[in-house]
């Protein structure tokens, strides 16, 4: 190495003009790691904060890791959650008797009502159907199997009610 690279190095290690490597590094033989400790004496080396010189091991703090990717998912997943809801929320389990609507209840609630009154809920549901209660969803294009699925429970309860009735006066009649 030529006396200009070593220079040149000593300038980018120590961050120093050209002429202080050049005289640190004439006064030191060209060794370049006695023209450091000379600009170091002299107070001419350009100290970060940052650099350090040292062998020792550092310790820092450990922290909890979470992986990147783990964040992600937990994200991926509450933005589902939210869309389902937001969905959820603009379709409406509708009440109807005789043609005309009783009641209204947003599917979310009726979701819930599902997941810890079931035993409640499945029952009131069927009896109602007796009582010519029909159920319809509205509020997407997505409902309508759906509707069709309710409308032939109410139809069906319609039969066994209607049927069973007629069964009833079968059996007066003969006595």
């Amino acid at each position: 190495m030529d006396h200009m690279e070593i220079v040149e190095k000593l300038r980018a290690k120590a961050n120093v003009s050209y002429e202080d490597a050049k005289a640190a590094l004439e006064v030191s033989d060209w060794d370049l790691l006695d023209a450091l400790v000379i600009l170091e004496r002299e107070g001419k080396l350009a100290r970060e904060e940052s650099a350090s010189y040292t062998t020792k091991r550092e310790t820092k703090p450990q922290s909890p890791k979470v992986d990147s990717s783990t964040k992600g998912v937990i994200a991926r997943l509450f933005e589902m959650l939210a869309s389902l809801i937001n969905r959820m929320n603009k379709i409406s389990l509708d009440l109807y008797r005789k043609g005309k609507k009783i009641s209204s209840l947003p599917l979310i609630a009726f979701v819930l009502m599902l997941l810890f009154m079931f035993w409640w809920t499945i029952p009131t549901m069927v009896i109602s159907l007796f009582f010519g209660v029909s159920y319809r969803f509205s509020g997407s294009s997505a409902v309508e199997g759906v509707n069709k699925v309710m409308d032939k429970a109410s139809d069906m309860a319609e039969n066994i009610k209607t049927g069973a009735g007629s069964s009833q006066n079968d059996s007066h009649g003969d006595v």
